[in-house]
């Protein structure tokens, strides 16, 4: 069980063919086993992707100079900097 510390690592599955039913199942099966429970994703809503850390390195390569143009809208300005924070504190965490 889930200790809930923040700090933890963060582990996630990704079940190739897992239905909305079948994610539903889980969760509620799941649920009991952790302190701030289990979250399904609906693939039509987000991108669920696994980076590894040459992925996530091409990705803040990739918001820096979006950032350092400077051509950007205010609220995709606000979000690029927001995800190039997440990516970098990854990077960080991940030892890269």
């Amino acid at each position: 069980m889930a200790n809930g510390n923040s700090h933890e690592e963060y582990w996630s599955l990704d079940i190739p063919g897992l239905t909305a039913v079948r994610s539903q199942s889980l969760k509620d099966r799941l649920d009991p086993e952790f302190d701030y429970g289990v979250i399904p994703t609906n693939p039509r809503l987000f991108m669920t992707r696994s980076y590894d850390l040459a992925s996530v390195e091409i990705l803040v390569r990739c918001l820096r100079a979006a950032l350092n143009e400077g051509s950007l809208a205010e609220e995709d300005t606000s979000g690029a900097s927001a995800l190039l924070e997440d990516c970098e504190a990854w990077i960080q965490q991940a030892g890269g």
